[in-house]
């Protein structure tokens, strides 16, 4: 296991919860006794008085239209938010990722906190948060803006509750997370130094993502000769190629899910049709995209081949012609660390520990998953210490009918302040 030098005191202390010890080992704190200290307690407290201005926050940047590759309204709001709090550095690079950092004494680990600014939703999508029985409905209400919020307000509670951390905490506000974690993949690469720790707020409060899921995108596109429908009988027909591919792939066989794992992967799913451009003529040009995942690179590289192999097969059958294209970036997991290196790493057991201290899990306690969809994948497939975490809980995330749980951003911002406290370290 990697663990950077001024890391190795908090794997001990770690270690000691892992093996279920109430002391901390070799004079290390707790959670317990970091989250008991005077100053993090002066962080809970005003998370507590100030979360009307939290939630009429939360409610204001919702409604900031923001889908991917379109976040500049938000980028220059998060700009200004980050100047506000005390945050120094503060950089937009060309993508659009915008952040600014938390200088610590020194002694600590870099913990970079990382939340994304896109939406799914187009610019013209109207944006009314309402609020019913203390659950707030809106588009893009959860993901990602209560995390994005409960960021920012987290690390203004811990400035001005006087804590003082050893590690620089830096705040990655990052676009495109959407359309393939494009942001953060160019803002982790580009970076001479890599972090010591970085966590993804984009998930469910008292979930913690040590894994990262495989994703591949691509357009299936099917392209024949196009030509009247009086003269289409017995002729190739791309809309044909590709409904039968669409059936097949329909049809497919897949691995059955791993015990434990969450949503029945491996999938993959027909998300998009279209093609033609007037009723009665024979399309030049039809496509369909696919969205195929899995846990591990093995699966992932056996089921994409398949369904290559699946449309090529169609297009031969039906005399016209095929080409894949992908649609996001493929990310290269080859450096990625472990499943047992990573749910063990200290990282990993610190945000469950701090997550069944402050009992933020639903049923029993805090959930670890050898999966994740968020930036994080992209800290995994480096072989950075990285995990997905949320401050929020929501419902309906890409639809019309999202939802979000108003009150429990209220402890999930205290998680991220218990958190920042634990893995930065404290004077």
């Amino acid at each position: 296991m990697r663990i950077a030098p001024d890391f190795a005191a908090l794997a001990t202390s770690v270690l000691g919860l892992v093996l279920g010890l109430t002391t901390p080992l070799l004079g290390q704190p707790s959670v317990a006794a970091v989250a008991q200290r005077p100053d993090v307690q002066r962080a809970f407290a005003h998370v507590d008085t100030t979360r009307e201005a939290l939630w009429a926050e939360w409610i204001k940047v919702t409604e900031i239209s923001s889908p991917s590759r379109q976040e500049q309204a938000r980028i220059a709001y998060m700009k200004k938010a980050m100047a506000e709090i005390g945050l120094t550095g503060i950089e937009t690079d060309e993508m659009g990722n915008t952040w600014g950092t938390w200088k610590g004494s020194g002694g600590g680990p870099e913990v970079v906190f990382a939340a994304h600014m896109d939406t799914v939703f187009p610019m013209d999508t109207k944006i009314k948060v309402r609020e019913d029985n203390n659950t707030f409905y809106a588009p893009g209400i959860g993901d990602d803006t209560g995390n994005l919020i409960a960021t920012l307000r987290a690390i203004d509670a811990m400035k001005k509750s006087g804590i003082s951390p050893k590690g620089d905490i830096v705040f990655l506000a990052t676009v495109q997370e959407e359309v393939g974690l494009r942001g953060a993949n160019f803002w982790l690469n580009r970076r001479a130094r890599k972090p010591d720790l970085f966590l993804a707020v984009d998930g469910g409060l008292g979930q913690v993502a040590y894994g990262a899921l495989r994703i591949e995108q691509y357009r299936m596109i099917f392209e024949g000769a196009s030509m009247h429908t009086l003269a289409s009988r017995g002729k190739p027909n791309s809309a044909r190629a590709a409904a039968r591919a669409i059936v097949r792939i329909g049809e497919m066989k897949l691995p059955d899910p791993e015990p434990g794992t969450r949503n029945n992967l491996p999938v993959v799913n027909i998300g998009m049709m279209g093609g033609g451009t007037v009723v009665n003529a024979v399309p030049a040009s039809v496509f369909f995209t696919t969205d195929i995942r899995a846990l591990d690179t093995p699966t992932e590289t056996k089921l994409v081949a398949e369904v290559k192999a699946i449309a090529e097969q169609a297009a031969r059958e039906e005399g016209v012609q095929f080409k894949m294209e992908p649609m996001t970036e493929i990310i290269d997991y080859s450096q990625a660390k472990p499943k047992s290196e990573r749910l063990n790493h200290p990282l990993t057991q610190t945000a469950l520990a701090a997550a069944d201290h402050l009992k933020l899990a639903v049923v029993d306690r805090a959930q670890a998953m050898d999966s994740g969809a968020a930036d994080h994948n992209v800290g995994v497939a480096l072989g950075i210490p990285a995990i997905g975490i949320g401050a929020t809980r929501g419902r309906g995330g890409h639809s019309l009918e999202e939802s979000a749980d108003k009150m429990a951003i209220i402890p999930g911002t205290k998680y991220l302040i218990l958190l920042a406290s634990l893995l930065a370290g404290v004077n």
